[in-house]
């Protein structure tokens, strides 16, 4: 995630989000966690590769966020709503994230950039709408690969989501229109 992108992150979240979900876990994963741990929220990030999951479980723990941040390791599987036989984080797995509250929705995984995997992130909104705040933000990052540009394509179809494309931060910043 490009740094102008993390930094509007954060804004929203000393803007008053406070239950952050993520997909993929990373550098974002602590910065939120540190934002969210200044601010008294929590972030729930989704990981599917256990070796990375360790790395970054590591570097919470060094952080000392381990009460703010919940690293939930989900490994891919088929989900009934992916396209092109696509992996999504598994549904038991899911379980670990709030039912309601979710406010703001970071999509930055299952890895994407490979060929074959270009929609892997399309079934995230589907899957987690019901999670989400009336006023929750949706952020899909990387949108400057086709993959990315097809699902937010067909959220815009499908869902009551309308997207604010963010070509030099690479992301696309979605809220509900009705």
């Amino acid at each position: 995630m490009r740094p102008a992108a993390l930094a509007g992150l954060v804004a929203e979240v000393r803007g008053g989000r406070r239950q952050v979900l993520e997909c993929g876990s990373g550098v974002s994963t602590i910065v939120l966690g540190r934002a969210l741990g200044e601010r008294g929220g929590h972030l729930h990030a989704l990981e599917h590769d256990p070796g990375w999951a360790s790395v970054v479980v590591s570097r919470l723990e060094r952080e000392r966020l381990g009460d703010t941040v919940d690293l939930i390791e989900a490994p891919l599987r088929p989900h009934p709503v992916a396209r092109d036989g696509t992996g999504w984080y598994e549904e038991a797995q899911l379980e670990r994230v709030p039912a309601q509250g979710i406010d703001l929705l970071l999509v930055d995984g299952p890895p994407a950039g490979e060929p074959g995997l270009g929609l892997s992130r399309y079934p995230a909104l589907q899957a987690l709408a019901e999670r989400l705040t009336r006023d929750a933000i949706v952020v899909l990052d990387d949108i400057d690969r086709p993959g990315e540009a097809a699902v937010l394509d067909a959220w815009e179809r499908e869902t009551a989501f309308r997207f604010e494309r963010r070509p030099t931060e690479r992301i696309a910043v979605g809220r509900r229109t009705s």
